[in-house]
């Protein structure tokens, strides 16, 4: 059963369907993932892309909603 069962008269198309296929092992690869931020928010401030505040700011978000 899908999460969203029951809220639309429609099936959702095919290629949704393909999409979404792959959520119930994606959470494996979650934390990597938000790793990978991390250490992008941290480069974006080190390169001054982004000031080193806002990459702070950036890194404790992920570290503390993810």
């Amino acid at each position: 059963m899908k999460l969203w069962a029951g809220r639309f008269s429609k099936n959702t198309h095919e290629l949704v369907d393909a999409f979404n296929a792959s959520i119930h092992f994606d959470y494996r690869l979650a934390s990597y993932d938000i790793q990978g931020s991390i250490a992008h928010a941290n480069m974006l401030g080190k390169c001054g892309i982004i000031t080193p505040d806002e990459a702070e700011k950036n890194c404790s978000w992920l570290a503390n909603n993810c």
